[in-house]
């Protein structure tokens, strides 16, 4: 088990406790940004099923350690990666790994808990969609957020569902084909938070209450009005069949592409600069007036 049960000091990729009907999953892995590489995906999807499955449960809430909320995807082991072998099923193995974090988002929509990110950082890539995947979202003004995978070569497919859910196809267009990180009060504006803080350290206050709002509805209507919300057109796809036939595809893309322009995109990424493909030098002699 990558979680553990316990509110203290540990290895655990994730720290998991309970009080009352809160169930609060917190990734520990603060040094590092807590990357949403395969032990972690693995500890987050661990958590949710056995908050799941506890009685009594209503409130499922997201925290991170450290300055950041989560840098997104590990791409620190790129070159294991990309020797992995294929498995018994001839499955790309970067696919298959990609394919996991939607599994894990897509079962966090269908639990009936009301789920809730609580945002002190950075949230990039994965972790903006993480925030986007939970039913309400909580930011400090410190938070900022981004899709910055075209950037380097690949593309957000796990995530897009439901960052267009939340945001609406106009602003899932504008961030994640330019890149372009935004603040909290942006990201307020937009739909991707529901609440700011005045301050960082108002937010777990701001977050006690939204919890008590919460806590103040009946248990059922909440529950089945999740599950309602869940059965719109708007929801991530018409149907869990569509929306499972769509991952599937999109981790092979993602496959693809960590496989050819990504190798590139990192390397400028780790390097601090431009990749190759990077035009924008050639717009000075662009006149725009």
């Amino acid at each position: 088990m990558r979680f553990e049960m316990e509110e203290k000091d540990s290895v655990a990729w994730v720290r998991a406790s309970r009080v009352g009907p809160v169930f609060r999953i917190h990734l520990n892995r603060g040094d590092a940004r807590n990357p949403l590489g395969a032990e972690m995906v693995q500890a987050l999807g661990e958590a949710v099923e056995s908050a799941s499955a506890l009685g009594g449960v209503r409130v499922i809430l997201f925290t991170a350690a450290g300055p950041a909320f989560s840098a997104g995807g590990n791409l620190g082991n790129l070159g294991d990666r990309l020797a992995a072998a294929a498995g018994p099923d001839g499955k790309d193995p970067i696919a298959a790994g990609n394919r996991r974090y939607g599994e894990f988002l897509t079962r966090l929509t269908q639990v009936p808990q009301v789920t809730v990110a609580c945002v002190q950082g950075a949230a990039m890539g994965g972790g903006a969609g993480l925030a986007c995947a939970v039913d309400i979202s909580i930011g400090s003004p410190e938070a900022r957020f981004g899709f910055p995978e075209t950037a380097i070569g690949l593309v957000p497919g796990q995530i897009l569902p439901f960052v267009a859910a939340r945001l609406g196809l106009p602003a899932a267009r504008r961030l994640m084909l330019t890149g372009r990180r935004i603040d909290a009060a942006e990201a307020c504006r937009i739909g991707l938070l529901d609440h700011v803080a005045e301050s960082h350290q108002a937010l777990p206050a701001l977050t006690r209450q939204v919890l008590e709002s919460i806590l103040a509805t009946a248990p059922q209507a909440s529950a089945r009005t999740k599950r309602m919300l869940g059965q719109l057109p708007m929801a991530p796809l018409e149907s869990n069949a569509a929306l499972c036939g769509y991952l599937d595809a999109a981790s092979e893309l993602f496959a693809q592409q960590m496989r050819t322009e990504a190798l590139e995109g990192v390397s400028a990424a780790r390097e601090k600069r431009p990749a190759r493909w990077n035009e924008a030098a050639e717009l000075s002699a662009l006149d725009l007036a």
